[in-house]
């Protein structure tokens, strides 16, 4: 996958917006979904010109009238955070986090059990 950029809280709520929508949006439709935050035409521009610029959006023209889509799925983003989060903070390996939070007593008794089980259906779909 792509390295993509860091996403600002506003930037996480458009991407939000967009990942939930079934088809590419315009910033007049954003600027609707967004009414309460009085944002500018301008300003929605300049989000999705970030968007752009950081690998998240791409951009198309019909008409008179710029359609943004995202290039990657909620789901694609949220594996490359987790991968990205994991390299930078764990060495890139989900046993270091999963012992610091053990080690930290971050996980209850109820939550090693539950993850145990979880661990024994996994390896038996195998």
């Amino acid at each position: 996958m792509k390295n993509l950029g860091k996403l600002s809280e506003t930037e996480m709520e458009i991407m939000e917006v967009i990942w939930k929508s079934a088809a590419p949006v315009t910033v007049a439709q954003l600027l609707n979904i967004f009414d309460n935050k009085d944002w500018k035409t301008s300003t929605v521009s300049t989000i999705l010109k970030r968007l752009i610029e950081k690998g998240f959006l791409a951009k198309s023209m019909h008409g008179k009238v710029n359609f943004y889509e995202p290039t990657l799925t909620w789901s694609e983003y949220k594996k490359y955070e987790n991968q990205t989060f994991l390299r930078r903070l764990y060495n890139g390996k989900i046993k270091n986090f999963i012992a610091t939070l053990v080690e930290d007593d971050d996980l209850s008794h109820d939550d090693i059990e539950e993850l145990k089980e979880w661990f024994h259906r996994k390896d038996g779909e195998r």
